[in-house]
């Protein structure tokens, strides 16, 4: 049985959430309703998911707290961030700060349960092995020696979710190789099409270009898929 925290402090939200995944799973749901709570809840146990909202109560002190939260885990469990705040940067805060993925508010019931069902798989450890222990990476490209499975460009971090990171990897595993489109897919647990595909392909080179705005190693053969350039 998993064992998944819910950290929000609306508790009809909470509650939704709580009888949403225990109608999708075989897990055990705990919940905590401000950071009190949270930081009670994650230092006495152990957590194969935690499911967190930014603001955690009124007042300025709780606008943000949920953040803090998050870099106190450091990617000790897959965090899902869900928000409703309207800050255009809260996603890449959140992802830097080890997120595993981040959901805006309102929440996406089929949404939520494939990146949960997502991040279950990620987790195992036939699937996220850690990026350090892999040799011969693209030029400019090295793995975070302070983050699992996070990836630097020119020495700066890459704020990619999980599902980006996965594309990244299939494209790099035979650098200038053309990846077919059919494989691609394979890594989306929602909205599998060819213009979901393409969003996310345009996000990655978003964040890419965050760091160094002449990135250009990711390219598309018109009909076929996607390629790493050397």
């Amino acid at each position: 049985m998993k064992r998944i925290a819910i950290i929000e402090d609306v508790r009809q939200d909470s509650d939704i959430l709580k009888a949403l995944i225990e109608d999708s799973f075989d897990a055990q749901v705990e919940q905590a309703f401000n950071k009190a709570e949270a930081e009670a809840l994650l230092r006495d146990g152990r957590f194969d998911l935690v499911i967190m909202d930014i603001e955690l109560g009124s007042g300025a002190k709780n606008r943000y707290a949920g953040l803090g939260l998050l870099s106190d885990i450091r990617a000790t469990w897959p965090t899902l961030v869900v928000s409703g705040m309207p800050e255009d940067n809260l996603r890449s805060l959140a992802l830097t700060l080890h997120a595993y993925d981040f959901i805006a508010k309102p929440v996406d019931e089929r949404d939520l349960i494939n990146k949960i069902e997502h991040a279950f798989e990620w987790f195992k450890d036939d699937v996220s092995s850690d990026l350090a222990t892999r040799n011969g990476l693209p030029d400019g490209l090295t793995a975070d020696p302070h983050r699992k499975n996070k990836y630097l460009w020119k020495n700066r971090p890459v704020a990619l979710t999980m599902t980006q990171l996965s594309i990244v990897q299939c494209l790099i595993e035979k650098p200038g190789a053309v990846v077919e489109t059919r494989n691609l897919l394979k890594n989306l647990k929602s909205g599998m099409s060819s213009k979901a595909l393409a969003t996310q392909i345009s996000n990655i080179r978003s964040q890419f270009k965050e760091i160094d705005n002449e990135f250009d190693h990711i390219n598309n053969e018109q009909g076929r898929g996607y390629y790493w350039k050397i």
